[in-house]
């Protein structure tokens, strides 16, 4: 009864938008894109029936190709509400969900000594100050919502793997009991160049509609 009175305060939603909104880069093309449709067996995590899920990945127009760095997951509305972005992906700030405005916000930990060490050692910093602040966008796309969080703050195990930003969001199905989540690194080498995909991925993120039957896809 919980899950099902969470979900009837979600409204539906029929077009894609950020919030707030983003620069787009210049040479952005809607034309520029990957199809992607998603089945039960490409998610890392699925514990619950996202169906398929289609969603557009743009690149930029002088590269033929996303590259292939998001793990995705389907998830329950409520695993996700409850748990945010934080505290095991982020010491920096936590990501949660205000019920009353309905959108996602961020707030800053407030950590004791034992928690302060922590992180210093697991971003590999000398002082808090050096973290940075997350980029939160509340996200809506054909047939779902959520956030989408924009993280520099790398852990020093993955930096020192070259990861230097990396991308994480949850949307939630308009009426349904499932959530589309993925997360990746946002900064990728394509044909010996550094690329940016952030805005790339948020204008995608705009794209995701869950649930497709089989039939409609084919």
């Amino acid at each position: 009864m919980k899950k099902l009175l969470l979900l009837m305060a979600i409204p539906c939603f029929t077009s894609g938008k950020i919030t707030p909104e983003i620069t787009i880069p210049d040479r952005f093309s809607e034309l520029s894109f990957d199809q992607l449709s998603l089945h039960r067996g490409n998610y890392l995590a699925n514990t619950a029936s996202c169906e398929i899920v289609s969603l557009k990945l743009f690149h930029p127009i002088e590269h033929n190709k996303y590259p292939p760095s998001a793990s995705w997951l389907c998830l329950f509305p409520v695993d996700v509400i409850n748990d945010g972005y934080g505290p095991n992906r982020s010491l920096a700030e936590k990501v949660y969900l205000d019920k009353k405005m309905d959108r996602w916000k961020k707030k800053k930990y407030n950590r004791n000594r034992k928690e302060t060490q922590r992180s210093l050692d697991v971003y590999g910093i000398k002082s808090l100050s050096e973290l940075q602040p997350l980029k939160l966008f509340n996200i809506q796309s054909v047939n779902a919502r959520g956030y989408a969080v924009i993280d520099s703050n790398i852990p020093l195990e993955e930096k020192q793997k070259g990861v230097k930003k990396r991308l994480s969001f949850c949307l939630i199905q308009n009426h349904s009991y499932s959530a589309f989540c993925g997360f990746g690194s946002m900064i990728n080498v394509v044909d010996g160049k550094e690329i940016d995909f952030t805005l790339y991925m948020l204008k995608s993120l705009e794209t995701v509609e869950m649930g497709l039957p089989e039939k409609r896809m084919k």
